[in-house]
């Protein structure tokens, strides 16, 4: 379970700076992303994302189970950032005050420029902007990357 959870998260790190960085229209839509806010969520989800790789490995080689379950707290608290900062909008039309900084727009707008021409699943509601099929995968690797760590670290503390 371990390397399962190891390889969810790196898996989820590398998706995320593909789908960021690589122009894969219309799964996602890079080519309308200014350069300046790909590196800032580069430079700003990266060092979170790769954190409980970090902390995981560290637990099992050190045989330190409490760095295995913040590792798993920490992919979890980065999983419900996501989620609210796309599932908010579209369920509720409440945006979060995070959901922009410093690119100087409102999330509508940044939605309407770089996400609304890709892929989308779900149904509209009202004029919210909603989650698009390359977050919807993305929350589903970081969720299923926290489930693993927790399951792994409890194995690695049973022994």
């Amino acid at each position: 379970m371990f390397a399962l959870a190891l390889t969810l998260i790196l898996a989820t790190v590398a998706y995320h700076a593909v789908m960021t960085l690589v122009d894969l229209f219309p799964f996602n839509n890079v080519r309308d992303a200014r350069r300046s806010e790909q590196l800032t969520e580069i430079a700003v989800n990266t060092p979170v994302m790769v954190l409980p790789a970090i902390l995981l490995a560290a637990a099992a080689a050190a045989s330190l189970p409490w760095l295995g379950y913040l590792a798993g707290g920490i992919e979890t608290l980065a999983v419900l950032g996501g989620l609210l900062l796309w599932w908010s909008p579209y369920l509720a039309g409440v945006t979060m005050p995070w959901a922009t900084a410093g690119t100087g727009v409102t999330w509508s707008e940044l939605h309407s420029r770089t996400y609304a021409g890709t892929v989308i699943v779900l149904p509209r509601i009202a004029g919210r902007p909603r989650p698009n099929l390359e977050h919807m995968i993305l929350h589903g690797l970081m969720l299923a990357a926290a489930t693993c760590t927790f399951i792994a670290t409890g194995a690695l503390r049973a022994g």
